[in-house]
């Protein structure tokens, strides 16, 4: 199914949030006036606006996005007058999802453990049979995945293929989420940073110590 234009979906998102301007809605959602635009000149709503109003107003994303009734299905969330209708749901609800951080290590063998850090609701389309959902915990891959993203990681993925992102489970250091090359010239994995104030990584291929968690395949962040 194809989604509503920008103007529709941002119609409801105006009307259940009760905002008049572009500031307003920005000071909802978190994020710069200026976003706003682009995502119109782009003609559609983020993920991460949905993930928000999910959160905040209880606003079901398909009924932002498609206008499906019911707006919401939380029990108990009001909505302005003329928002809230008794239809029966036309599609499932996200899913939630836990999110786990990316430093929590064992501390004798100092591998990357998974400790839960909150939940969030996940649109079908972006969940997989082996998702595991991280948030970003620094800015080392700024611009492409900024502070506090959250990551979707595929453990079925681990097959390393230079230019790809991986999450890696790196002894001492955590979970790493980097861009990986594999140089087979100088037997060395290279972990590129897209952030230059940060440096990479470099580690011998045959490095027994690092295990491949997931391959990077979405990523829910403001613009």
């Amino acid at each position: 199914m194809k989604p509503d234009t920008f103007e529709d979906a941002y119609a409801r998102i105006q009307t259940a949030t009760r905002a008049r301007t572009q500031t307003e809605i920005a000071t909802i959602l978190g994020i710069k006036q200026s976003s706003i635009s682009d995502a119109k000149k782009k003609n559609t709503i983020p993920d991460g606006w949905l993930v928000t109003l999910y959160r905040t107003f209880a606003l079901e994303p398909d009924w932002i996005l498609y206008g499906q009734m019911p707006p919401s299905r939380r029990e108990g969330a009001t909505l302005p007058s003329g928002v809230r209708e008794s239809a029966g749901g036309y599609a499932s609800p996200p899913s939630r999802v836990t999110v786990y951080t990316m430093a929590c290590t064992d501390p004798e063998h100092g591998n990357w453990t998974r400790e839960a850090q909150e939940t969030i609701p996940l649109l079908e389309s972006l969940n997989r049979p082996n998702l595991v959902v991280v948030k970003m915990d620094n800015c080392s891959m700024e611009p492409v995945i900024r502070r506090s993203a959250y990551v979707g990681l595929d453990c079925d993925d681990i097959r390393l293929r230079s230019g790809e992102i991986y999450a890696l489970d790196v002894p001492g250091e955590g979970l790493v989420i980097k861009r990986v090359i594999r140089d087979l010239e100088k037997q060395r994995l290279a972990m590129l940073a897209e952030n230059p104030a940060h440096q990479s990584l470099y580690l011998p291929l045959d490095n027994p110590g690092v295990a491949t968690v997931g391959k990077a395949v979405w990523v829910i962040q403001e613009l």
